[in-house]
């Protein structure tokens, strides 16, 4: 896998499958409280909301997102690197180094089709 296949795999997996899961799941939950007290205060807040904040929040929820990963990317492009730690991370497959662009592919693809 390239660089940039790695980086659409994890905005389709990680972003965008889940994004939709935390929205359909809130979505279809209009009817049953949910037993988990986090996704409860979640769907209480959810329910609560016009259609537009519930917009505002998604938007919000998908920033939070983009930057968290994009974020963790940077670390394991080794751009970034936690105190004390000697030598950046490097992440292979098949025996190759695929790591150094990944925050670079990630952001350019958002950036050229959006996140959904």
């Amino acid at each position: 896998m390239t660089e940039e296949v790695i980086a659409k795999e994890i905005k389709n997996e990680i972003l965008v499958n889940n994004f939709k899961r935390y929205f359909d799941t809130l979505e279809d939950s209009c009817q049953e409280p949910f037993k988990n007290s986090s996704w409860r205060k979640a769907q209480l807040l959810y329910n609560s909301l016009n259609y537009t904040n519930r917009e505002n929040l998604q938007e919000f929820v998908k920033m939070i997102m983009i930057e968290t990963t994009s974020e963790i990317l940077s670390f394991v492009d080794g751009i970034a690197t936690f105190k004390d730690q000697q030598y950046p991370f490097e992440l292979m497959c098949d025996g190759k180094k695929v790591s150094g662009s990944l925050q670079e592919y990630l952001l350019m693809d958002i950036e050229d089709n959006g996140f959904i």
